[in-house]
């Protein structure tokens, strides 16, 4: 975020994350004495909850899998009704789904679906889950041309990390290409929503000892 040259505050709710980050990445002082930069150690729900603050883009890391225990408070529609009131009228959210069964995919789709009205989905490139970008007004997706053209050096330098031997075009090319669309035959899963009572990520189980005995296939979306 910081590579777009703009203000950026990072909640972080594990306090030693912050203090292993230059063992993982050489620019971290660099990064962390960035005066455009902020970490802030705290829950992100209670930060937003606690705070009168508007950003133009909120984006979640949940922790995967996407089963894990308590990661449903991250994609609950209550939490997306606590992040629109927290993005200025143009914001946009941008929710990672680190991949798993189809029918979670949907209610996390749902569950966005309930508190914005549009929603794009898009597979990662990396191959690493898909993303999902949710906003209260429609999203205009740019040309690859439009995108790069917006990106500052230090955005398209940071982007490359991640894939250093294709061409910057290739994989802007590819993100916007990649779009997921669910169709009407998936309208058995229109129904499905994950709420702060009911986390219907985290009874994997249930599911799957359903599927086993029934025989039924598991769809896994990564």
């Amino acid at each position: 975020m910081l590579s777009w040259d703009i203000d950026v505050t990072a909640v972080e709710l594990v306090p030693s994350v912050k203090e292993a980050f230059g063992f993982y990445f050489e620019d971290a002082p660099t990064l962390l004495q960035n005066p455009k930069g902020r970490i802030i150690i705290d829950d992100g729900r209670r930060f937003l909850n606690r705070t009168a603050q508007k950003f133009d883009v909120i984006t979640i890391d949940p922790p995967p899998p996407v089963e894990a225990a308590g990661s449903s408070l991250l994609y609950s529609w209550e939490f997306y009704e606590v992040v629109r009131q927290h993005l200025t009228s143009n914001g946009v959210l941008q929710q990672w789904f680190p991949g798993g069964e189809m029918e979670t995919a949907y209610a996390v789709a749902n569950s966005l679906n309930r508190v914005f009205p549009c929603v794009k989905m898009y597979h990662s490139p990396g191959g690493h889950g898909v993303h999902f970008l949710a906003a209260t007004r429609p999203i205009q997706t740019p040309s690859t041309d439009e995108m790069i053209a917006r990106m500052p050096a230090a955005a398209r330098a940071d982007l490359m990390e991640w894939f250093p031997q294709y061409d910057l075009k290739d994989v802007v090319g590819a993100i916007l290409s990649r779009q997921i669309k669910f169709g009407p035959s998936q309208s058995q899963y229109t129904d499905i929503l994950i709420s702060d009572d009911r986390p219907f990520n985290e009874y994997f189980f249930l599911r799957g000892l359903r599927d086993l005995l029934c025989r039924r296939p598991v769809y896994i979306l990564q």
